[in-house]
């Protein structure tokens, strides 16, 4: 009887330590970033999944020397929940004075957004954005909502496990490289120079 009342009890401790291990999942990632074959700093993101709900957490640390050195922090903390967005926070600061401050805030029926102090309404379903590219192959998604601007852009496969983005115009402005679902290489295209975000290893390889 103790026997079988020892084993009642560790099959309801795995029972319940299973559940937690599901709601609970958190995963960790970090970038280089580079131009002009310089190194600029790093990007470090963090995915927890609780209850269904999505929460993303994403540092830039950018330093550029130039005739003067510029040191630049981007902040971002993004939610979905059941599939949709529903608040994002993006935060850029120059030399450590905030330099543009947007906030994404699901209501009803549609989005507000809210650019240093002046505000938009965006009459969308947002589904898919820039904070779930990095732990969420858009395998399914046909278009992205950048948090910052809520701008949509679509987002085409181009080759295996390969995307691109496309703005109004036509143009190419992003390139994204997934493996095992993970982002491992972004190029961001700009005029001057492509900046590049490349996975760094630990010390299991994804």
């Amino acid at each position: 009887m103790k026997k079988m009342k020892l084993i009642l009890f560790l099959l309801i401790i795995l029972f319940f330590s299973k559940q937690l291990e599901a709601q609970q999942i958190e995963k960790s990632i970090k970038y280089s970033i580079s131009a002009l074959g310089m190194n600029l700093g790093e990007f470090s993101v963090i995915q927890r999944i609780n209850d269904g709900v999505i929460s993303v957490e994403g540092i830039t640390d950018v330093k550029v020397k130039l005739l003067l050195t510029y040191q630049v922090k981007y902040i971002q903390e993004t939610s979905h929940q059941n599939g949709h967005l529903t608040k994002s926070h993006l935060q850029t600061i120059k030399n450590g004075e905030t330099y543009s401050d947007t906030w994404l805030i699901a209501q009803k029926n549609d989005y507000l957004l809210i650019k240093d102090g002046d505000s938009t309404l965006i009459s969308d379903d947002i589904t898919y954005t820039g904070s779930l590219l990095y732990f969420n192959e858009p395998i399914d998604s046909k278009y992205l909502y950048k948090e910052k601007s809520g701008e949509k852009r679509r987002i085409k496969l181009t080759d295996a496990h390969t995307y691109v983005l496309i703005n109004d115009e036509g143009q190419i402005t992003h390139e994204y490289k997934y493996k095992n679902g993970i982002l491992v290489h972004a190029t961001i295209k700009y005029p001057i120079a492509d900046i590049r975000l490349d996975y760094v290893q630990k010390k299991s390889n994804i």
